[in-house]
């Protein structure tokens, strides 16, 4: 059946808001009740073998994994004794199963503390996430991203009874113990060519990740690889991105160095419990070096949106691997191969990076749009567009000569575009000004000039007829003696 002359059918969009709370719980229930994570707690797990080979499968061959030896002596160490310095780690391995007990996935990392670093704040690193193609898509994608934030939380807990460590809210499990939790990953630099970057990027994006801007934030992950074959080759550590999620703090648009540096000593602590430290030392000095350059003049890194959809792909253009290469990690025997290989295609085709990102646009697009946004503040119900929340900046960070940070969604930019307009009106109402002021200046100027002139000639008045008193009284004295003078008998009217 086709619609009656002059209407036309509009898809009906769902308001995230709209939905009771009751009902999030429930739709997510039933999406997530064909799975099942299950943490593994020991390497003599029967599932131990098939969830790291699953991972090995996937980041191995790059040196991006832990050697099977390494991972099974996270487990046979004390999660609940510090390190030499000081922090706490707790390494977590999930596995996901459907319910008929076939893998879907996994994903590995580790909680990390260190009182002496920052006594709130508890970083949760996640380091490798590999789903079967069957789930790709899925549910199960975001419950793994956040299922370590409850590994996180118990591991608190448990310090707690152990009387390791006291959380600054020890009796507030709801807020998180008082503790700052930042979910932090690490992942290539965006590439055009590199289609499971993008996916990976587009999915922690969604996920509120930001990354700390490479400016001040040069990181390098460690060689993942055998000690004895590093010997032999070369240490060969990789510039990655480090990303970042800080909990309930998602809109701020900076992070202190403090907790920078934190999360850079923390990651580094963890490394060292299955890299050589000649071969973490170099790359972590690099970053805290910088981090210290930079604490002379602010007391925060920026950070940097990921996109989220086909509208905000140009954010990717301050995270382009050539450009980041080229201006961070210059000359890094790591980045040569595809600084020449890249370089080739950029010089043959200065327009690349659009060019693609375009390409990108329009692959994204296809897909079909959103039938979900999150509310009607800074949407609408017919052919509206997701949802970005503005970003919190700090106090006098227009003056700071950052690159700005913008809220570059359709009614950011409107509103952005009536400010500007709002401060060129408020521009030509100050040049008015200015120019209304200089001229009564110039007025006033005039004025008091003319007041000193008629001064000036007052005193020159008064000085002659001072000089001229002289000559007078002498006259008066010279003629007193004459007798034949009558004097006057009235007084002159």
């Amino acid at each position: 059946m086709t619609a009656p002359p002059g209407y036309q059918q509009k898809r009906v969009r769902l308001c995230l808001k709209d939905l009771y709370s009751q009902d999030v719980v429930e739709m997510i229930e039933r999406e997530t009740r064909k799975y099942e994570l299950w943490s593994i707690e020991s390497a003599e797990d029967p599932h131990f073998k098939r969830a790291y080979d699953l991972l090995w499968s996937a980041f191995g061959d790059a040196g991006e994994m832990e050697r099977e030896e390494a991972v099974r002596e996270f487990f046979a160490r004390n999660q609940y004794e510090p390190t030499k310095d000081g922090t706490f780690i707790r390494y977590f391995l999930i596995l996901a199963k459907d319910r008929e007990g076939n893998i879907r996935g996994a994903r590995d990392g580790s909680v990390l503390i260190n009182p002496a670093y920052s006594p709130d704040l508890c970083v949760v690193y996640l380091s490798h996430i590999f789903m079967v193609p069957e789930a790709r898509g899925s549910v199960l994608t975001y419950w793994l991203r956040i299922a370590p934030v409850e590994i996180a939380m118990q591991y608190i807990a448990d310090l707690m009874a152990l009387g390791k460590f006291t959380p600054p809210q020890p009796n507030a499990p709801g807020k998180n113990y008082g503790m700052r939790l930042n979910m932090t990953a690490e992942m290539e630099y965006f590439s055009p060519e590199d289609r499971l970057s993008l996916q990976r990027i587009l999915f922690y994006g969604r996920g509120g990740f930001d990354v700390i801007n490479p400016r001040h934030f040069p990181y390098r992950q460690p060689d993942f690889r055998d000690p004895e074959e590093i010997a032999q080759t070369g240490n060969h550590p990789v510039p990655f991105m480090i990303l970042v999620r800080r909990i309930g703090r998602e809109k701020q648009a900076t992070l202190p160095i403090a907790e920078a540096r934190a999360i850079m000593n923390l990651l580094y602590d963890d490394f060292e419990c299955h890299c050589s430290p000649e071969f973490l030392d170099n790359s972590l000095q690099i970053v805290l070096d910088r981090l210290e350059e930079r604490a002379k003049t602010k007391s925060y890194v920026e950070l940097l949106p990921l996109p989220t959809g086909s509208k905000d792909l140009h954010r990717l253009k301050r995270l382009f691997r050539y450009n980041v290469y080229r201006r961070y990690y210059k000359n890094d025997p790591a980045t040569r191969e595809y600084m020449q290989e890249m370089g080739a295609i950029v010089r043959k085709n200065p327009n690349y990076l659009n060019d693609e990102l375009a390409r990108i646009a329009n692959d994204l697009d296809a897909r079909g749009a959103p039938i979900v946004y999150g509310t009607r503040d800074k949407d609408f119900t017919w052919d509206g567009l997701p949802i970005d929340p503005p970003r919190v900046l700090p106090v006098g960070y227009a003056d700071s000569g950052e690159l700005p940070i913008v809220d570059d969604t359709p009614s950011g930019l409107i509103e952005a575009a009536q400010a500007a307009a709002d401060a060129e009106l408020e521009a030509a109402n100050a040049e008015a000004a200015a120019r209304v002021a200089a001229e009564a200046k110039a007025e006033a100027e005039l004025r008091r000039k003319e007041a000193e002139e008629a001064l000036a000639a007052a005193a020159r008045a008064s000085k002659t007829m001072k000089a001229a008193e002289p000559s007078n009284r002498q006259t008066l004295r010279a003629a007193a003696p004459a007798k034949d003078v009558d004097p006057p008998t009235k007084r002159s009217s």
